[in-house]
C-alpha cells in the first residue's frame, strides 16, 4: 500500500479528480491558487520521504 501512495500518476489523479469535483459544484478555485496547493503537497511528499528514510549519524569509534 505505501509503495502505491509513492506514484505520482495516482497524486495527479487525485488532484484532476478534486479539481474536477470542485467545478462540478461551483467552486472555481484559480488556477495558479490550486498549482500552489499541489506544489505544496507535492514537497510534503517528498519531505515525508526523506525525513522516513535518514536513519541519523552514524558514529565511528576512534581507531
Amino acid at each position: 500500500m505505501k509503495e502505491r501512495l509513492k506514484d505520482p500518476f495516482l497524486w495527479a489523479g487525485v488532484g484532476g479528480l478534486s479539481y474536477q469535483i470542485l467545478n462540478a459544484r461551483g467552486i472555481i478555485v484559480p488556477p495558479d491558487l490550486w498549482d500552489l496547493g499541489l506544489d505544496l503537497l507535492s514537497y510534503l511528499c517528498i519531505g515525508v520521504g526523506v525525513v522516513s528514510g535518514y536513519q541519523g549519524a552514524k558514529k565511528n569509534p576512534p581507531a
